[in-house]
């Protein structure tokens, strides 16, 4: 009976990684000034470093930053997310608490000054001594669509790391989930 309930328990949790949950962003959201804040400086911080080329950035699909935050190590495409969101908040927020439990290992490229310091302790990054510090796991799904939700939202609910369980995961989407349905 013991090994049943243990083999239910770790079934659940197994599910809970892959099962995609029907979120929406509600209709008529009440939108908190923290929230309001942190579009606001998505948007604003955009039209700052993308003052040449905006429209080519702003005109992609949600699907196609989806599949770069899925299958794509290049951190350019990550950092244009980081303001894309900005602008599509409504479409992709449900997508990305979605991927929270997801900890396929996409990898990183091109990421320049970033400081993820588990992955410098790893030698997956090496360290330049300066430059942005992240503290989410931008080599995961997870990572990239928690790191996303911290910027567009404002809010911080933990972060994604090298040593995150299932069971961390899922506990942190929940705090999504519930932040989602407060709107």
């Amino acid at each position: 009976m013991k090994n049943l309930l243990i083999l239910i328990f770790i079934s659940n949790i197994s599910f809970a990684q892959t099962a995609v949950l029907k979120l929406k962003f509600p209709k008529d959201p009440k939108i908190s000034q923290k929230f309001q804040n942190a579009i606001d400086e998505q948007k604003n911080q955009f039209c700052w470093v993308y003052k040449n080329n905006k429209e080519e950035v702003q005109n992609y699909t949600t699907e196609f930053i989806l599949d770069k935050i899925d299958n794509n190590r290049e951190y350019g495409y990550l950092f244009e997310a980081e303001y894309w969101v900005g602008y599509n908040y409504e479409k992709i927020i449900p997508q990305l608490i979605n991927r929270i439990t997801n900890k396929k290992e996409v990898g990183l490229v091109n990421s320049a000054d970033l400081m993820i310091f588990e992955r410098i302790e790893s030698g997956d990054l090496k360290a330049y001594g300066h430059g942005l510090i992240v503290n989410d796991d931008l080599f995961t799904i997870a990572g990239r669509a928690n790191r996303l939700l911290t910027v567009v939202t404002g809010e911080n609910f933990g972060s994604v790391s090298m040593k995150s369980t299932p069971k961390d995961l899922h506990i942190l989407q929940e705090k999504w989930i519930v932040w989602l349905n407060e709107l």
